[in-house]
Protein backbone atom coordinates (compact mmCIF):
# COMPACT_ATOMS: atom_id res chain seq x y z
CA UNK A 1 0.00 0.00 0.00
CA UNK A 2 1.24 3.46 -0.88
CA UNK A 3 1.34 6.37 1.54
CA UNK A 4 0.55 10.06 1.17
CA UNK A 5 3.51 11.73 -0.55
CA UNK A 6 4.65 8.63 -2.46
CA UNK A 7 5.23 8.85 -6.20
CA UNK A 8 3.61 6.14 -8.32
CA UNK A 9 3.28 5.46 -12.03
CA UNK A 10 -0.34 5.37 -13.22
CA UNK A 11 -0.78 3.41 -16.50
CA UNK A 12 -2.60 6.22 -18.29
CA UNK A 13 -1.44 9.38 -16.53
CA UNK A 14 2.23 8.66 -15.87
CA UNK A 15 3.93 9.77 -12.68
CA UNK A 16 1.52 10.86 -9.96
CA UNK A 17 1.86 11.81 -6.33
CA UNK A 18 -0.44 10.24 -3.76
CA UNK A 19 -2.10 13.12 -1.93
CA UNK A 20 -4.73 11.17 0.01
CA UNK A 21 -5.81 7.64 0.85
CA UNK A 22 -9.57 7.57 1.38
CA UNK A 23 -11.45 4.85 3.24
CA UNK A 24 -14.87 6.50 3.12
CA UNK A 25 -17.34 5.33 0.44
CA UNK A 26 -14.81 3.21 -1.41
CA UNK A 27 -11.16 2.67 -0.60
CA UNK A 28 -9.16 4.74 -3.06
CA UNK A 29 -6.07 6.83 -3.67
CA UNK A 30 -6.29 10.45 -4.68
CA UNK A 31 -3.50 11.04 -7.21
CA UNK A 32 -2.16 14.20 -8.82
CA UNK A 33 -0.35 13.70 -12.16
CA UNK A 34 2.96 15.58 -12.28
CA UNK A 35 2.86 16.04 -16.04
CA UNK A 36 -0.42 17.95 -16.10
CA UNK A 37 -0.35 21.73 -16.15
CA UNK A 38 -3.81 21.94 -14.62
CA UNK A 39 -4.71 20.89 -11.11
CA UNK A 40 -6.12 17.48 -12.01
CA UNK A 41 -6.90 14.87 -9.37
CA UNK A 42 -7.53 11.21 -10.09
CA UNK A 43 -9.39 8.83 -7.81
CA UNK A 44 -7.89 5.36 -8.16
CA UNK A 45 -9.45 2.35 -6.39
CA UNK A 46 -7.28 0.46 -3.91
CA UNK A 47 -8.69 -2.76 -5.36
CA UNK A 48 -6.75 -2.03 -8.57
CA UNK A 49 -3.54 -1.06 -6.79
CA UNK A 50 -1.68 -3.74 -8.76
CA UNK A 51 -1.96 -1.57 -11.87
CA UNK A 52 0.16 1.12 -10.18
CA UNK A 53 3.88 0.75 -9.73
CA UNK A 54 6.42 2.63 -7.66
CA UNK A 55 8.73 5.13 -9.29
CA UNK A 56 12.21 3.66 -9.79
CA UNK A 57 14.85 4.20 -7.11
CA UNK A 58 17.40 7.01 -7.18
CA UNK A 59 20.18 4.52 -7.89
CA UNK A 60 18.28 2.95 -10.79
CA UNK A 61 17.47 6.38 -12.23
CA UNK A 62 21.11 7.47 -12.03
CA UNK A 63 22.17 4.16 -13.61
CA UNK A 64 19.68 4.58 -16.49
CA UNK A 65 21.02 8.04 -17.26
CA UNK A 66 24.64 6.82 -17.16
CA UNK A 67 23.87 3.78 -19.32
CA UNK A 68 21.84 5.70 -21.93
CA UNK A 69 24.46 5.23 -24.72
CA UNK A 70 24.27 1.45 -24.19
CA UNK A 71 20.46 1.25 -24.29
CA UNK A 72 19.43 -0.92 -27.24
CA UNK A 73 16.76 0.20 -29.68
CA UNK A 74 13.48 -1.73 -29.68
CA UNK A 75 12.23 -3.77 -32.59
CA UNK A 76 8.55 -4.29 -33.28
CA UNK A 77 7.43 -7.11 -35.55
CA UNK A 78 4.23 -5.29 -36.59
CA UNK A 79 4.24 -4.31 -40.26
CA UNK A 80 1.24 -2.00 -40.03
CA UNK A 81 1.90 1.51 -38.65
CA UNK A 82 -1.37 1.55 -36.72
CA UNK A 83 -0.63 -1.80 -35.05
CA UNK A 84 2.92 -0.69 -34.31
CA UNK A 85 1.65 2.51 -32.69
CA UNK A 86 -0.78 0.50 -30.55
CA UNK A 87 2.03 -1.86 -29.55
CA UNK A 88 4.29 0.99 -28.41
CA UNK A 89 1.51 2.87 -26.62
CA UNK A 90 0.71 -0.30 -24.66
CA UNK A 91 4.41 -0.79 -23.88
CA UNK A 92 4.64 2.79 -22.60
CA UNK A 93 1.54 2.33 -20.42
CA UNK A 94 2.70 -0.93 -18.88
CA UNK A 95 6.49 -0.88 -19.20
CA UNK A 96 9.25 0.02 -16.81
CA UNK A 97 11.17 3.29 -16.99
CA UNK A 98 13.94 1.43 -18.83
CA UNK A 99 11.44 0.14 -21.42
CA UNK A 100 10.07 3.64 -21.93
CA UNK A 101 13.58 5.11 -22.25
CA UNK A 102 14.37 2.45 -24.87
CA UNK A 103 11.23 3.39 -26.82
CA UNK A 104 12.11 7.11 -26.62
CA UNK A 105 15.61 6.35 -27.91
CA UNK A 106 14.20 4.19 -30.72
CA UNK A 107 11.86 6.90 -31.93
CA UNK A 108 14.53 9.61 -31.55
CA UNK A 109 16.63 7.48 -33.89
CA UNK A 110 13.77 7.01 -36.38
CA UNK A 111 13.01 10.75 -36.41
CA UNK A 112 16.70 11.61 -36.88
CA UNK A 113 17.01 9.05 -39.66
CA UNK A 114 14.04 10.54 -41.53
CA UNK A 115 15.44 14.06 -41.14
CA UNK A 116 18.88 12.96 -42.35
CA UNK A 117 17.20 11.75 -45.55
CA UNK A 118 15.48 15.14 -45.92
CA UNK A 119 12.14 13.53 -45.16
CA UNK A 120 9.52 14.70 -42.76
CA UNK A 121 9.26 12.38 -39.73
CA UNK A 122 6.03 10.45 -39.37
CA UNK A 123 3.45 12.10 -37.13
CA UNK A 124 3.01 8.85 -35.27
CA UNK A 125 6.80 8.63 -34.67
CA UNK A 126 6.70 12.12 -33.19
CA UNK A 127 3.65 11.26 -31.10
CA UNK A 128 5.22 8.11 -29.64
CA UNK A 129 8.52 9.90 -29.01
CA UNK A 130 6.75 12.74 -27.20
CA UNK A 131 4.73 10.32 -25.06
CA UNK A 132 7.71 8.10 -24.18
CA UNK A 133 10.15 10.92 -23.48
CA UNK A 134 7.64 12.80 -21.33
CA UNK A 135 6.84 9.68 -19.28
CA UNK A 136 10.54 8.94 -18.85
CA UNK A 137 11.46 12.54 -17.97
CA UNK A 138 8.87 12.77 -15.22
CA UNK A 139 9.77 9.39 -13.74
CA UNK A 140 13.50 10.15 -13.69
CA UNK A 141 12.79 13.59 -12.23
CA UNK A 142 10.57 12.15 -9.48
CA UNK A 143 13.14 9.47 -8.65
CA UNK A 144 15.99 11.98 -8.42
CA UNK A 145 13.82 14.67 -6.79
CA UNK A 146 14.66 17.28 -9.43
CA UNK A 147 12.67 19.05 -12.12
CA UNK A 148 12.14 17.51 -15.57
CA UNK A 149 14.09 20.46 -17.01
CA UNK A 150 17.14 19.42 -14.98
CA UNK A 151 16.90 15.92 -16.47
CA UNK A 152 16.63 17.43 -19.98
CA UNK A 153 19.69 19.58 -19.26
CA UNK A 154 21.64 16.57 -18.01
CA UNK A 155 20.90 14.60 -21.20
CA UNK A 156 21.80 17.65 -23.29
CA UNK A 157 25.12 18.20 -21.52
CA UNK A 158 26.17 14.53 -21.34
CA UNK A 159 24.94 13.25 -24.67
CA UNK A 160 24.12 16.31 -26.76
CA UNK A 161 20.49 15.28 -27.16
CA UNK A 162 17.17 16.67 -26.10
CA UNK A 163 15.07 14.12 -24.27
CA UNK A 164 11.79 15.79 -25.01
CA UNK A 165 9.91 17.36 -27.85
CA UNK A 166 12.05 17.69 -30.97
Amino acid sequence: MYSVGDFVVHPGQGVCQVIDVSHQQSDSYCLVPLSKKHNTQITFPLAQEGRLRSVISQEDARSLIEEYPNVKLTVCEQKNASLEESYYKQAIREGSCEDVLRIAKTFRSRISQARSQNKRPSIYHQRIFKLASSRCLFELAAALQVSPDEIKDEFASKYGISLGIT
